[in-house]
C-alpha cells in the first residue's frame, strides 16, 4: 500500500521541480535583446533531463507496481468515490466548463491573436482556422460538461457506455487542440516555449483515454492510466506551474505575457488536472485495497 503514495507523492516532487526550473527557464533561459533561447541554460538543460527521466520512471513503476491491476472493471477502479472527492471532480468539470463558456464568448479575441501583421499589412486568419478555434473551444465545454456527468459513475451509480462516452469526449478536444497548438507555433523556432505544452495535451488525451477504455475493453489497461495520469500531471505542474512562476517573478499578469488563448488553455487544462488527481487519488486507493484484498486470499 505504501508503494502506491510513493507513486503519487513522487509525481508531486516531480511537477514541483518541473516548475521551479521551467520557471527559471522561461525567465533566464533566454537573451532579452532577442528573446532566443541562451545555449546550453542550466534550468533548460536540467529541466530536459528531469522530463525524460520522470516520464520513463513512471512508466516503469506503473509496470511493475500496478500490473496486476489490469483486468480490474471500471468500477473496481474508479467507482465508488466519496462525496469531498466527487465534489471535486464536479467543481473541476465545472471549471472547464465556465473557462470554455468564457473562451466562447471572447472568440474575436481569440482570432485577434491568430491575425498576422507582415509588412504594415494584416493577414487575417482563413475561415478553416476561425471554424477550428470555435470548434475547439465549444468541444472544451463540451468536454467539461461531459466529465460532470461522469461524476455520477465515479459516485457509483449504474455505469453504462454513455459513461465511456463521456471520458472519450475530452479525448477529441485535445485531439484538436494539438493541431492547433502545433499551427499557432509551426512558425516558432524556439520549440521549447510550446514543446511541454504538447507534451501536456498528449499525457490528458491519453489520461482520459486509458479511463474511457475500461468500458470498451475486455480487459482495462490499469498500468496505461497510471502511467499517463502520472505524467499528465508531472507536466500539468511543470506547465502551468512554470507559467504562473514566471508571471510571479516577472510582475506580469497572465493575459499580458500569454495572451487570451494562452491562458484560457492553461486555465481549462489546469481543472482537466485537477480531475485527473482527484482520479490518481482514488484509483491509488483502490488498487491499495485490491492488492490488499489479494493478500489476505
Amino acid at each position: 500500500m505504501k508503494r502506491n503514495w510513493i507513486y503519487l507523492i513522487l509525481v508531486l516532487l516531480a511537477g514541483a521541480a518541473g516548475a521551479a526550473l521551467r520557471g527559471m527557464s522561461l525567465l533566464y533561459g533566454v537573451e532579452p535583446e532577442s528573446g532566443l533561447p541562451v545555449r546550453g541554460a542550466p534550468s533548460a538543460t536540467a529541466l530536459a533531463a528531469l522530463t525524460v527521466c520522470a516520464v520513463l520512471l513512471l512508466a516503469v513503476l506503473s509496470r511493475l507496481w500496478f500490473g496486476r491491476a489490469n483486468g480490474s472493471s471500471f468500477e473496481q477502479l474508479f467507482g465508488g468515490m466519496g462525496r469531498g472527492a466527487s465534489l471535486l471532480c464536479a467543481l473541476a468539470a465545472a471549471g472547464m466548463a465556465v473557462c470554455s463558456g468564457y473562451s466562447i464568448a471572447q472568440l474575436p479575441e481569440h482570432l485577434l491573436e491568430q491575425t498576422v501583421n507582415l509588412n504594415g499589412s494584416l493577414v487575417y486568419p482563413s475561415s478553416l482556422v476561425v471554424a477550428a478555434v470555435a470548434v475547439l473551444w465549444v468541444l472544451a465545454l463540451c468536454a467539461g460538461v461531459a466529465l460532470l456527468l461522469a461524476v455520477g459513475a465515479l459516485r457509483g451509480a449504474e455505469v453504462t457506455g454513455r459513461t465511456g462516452l463521456c471520458f472519450t469526449v475530452p479525448m477529441f478536444w485535445c485531439c484538436l487542440d494539438l493541431i492547433m497548438l502545433y499551427h499557432e507555433n509551426s512558425g516558432n523556432p524556439i520549440t521549447s516555449e510550446y514543446s511541454y505544452a504538447l507534451l501536456l495535451v498528449i499525457a490528458v488525451m491519453t489520461a482520459f483515454y486509458s479511463i474511457g477504455g475500461f468500458l470498451y475493453s475486455a480487459k482495462g489497461q490499469a498500468v496505461r492510466f497510471f502511467a499517463s495520469c502520472g505524467a499528465a500531471l508531472y507536466l500539468a505542474c511543470t506547465h502551468i506551474g512554470g507559467a504562473a512562476a514566471r508571471c510571479l517573478l516577472s510582475g506580469q499578469g497572465f493575459y499580458a505575457q500569454f495572451g487570451v488563448t494562452g491562458t484560457m488553455r492553461l486555465a481549462v487544462y489546469a481543472c482537466a488536472a485537477l480531475y485527473l488527481l482527484v482520479c490518481l487519488v482514488h484509483a491509488l486507493r483502490r488498487a491499495a485495497a485490491c492488492d490488499a484484498a489479494d493478500q489476505t486470499a
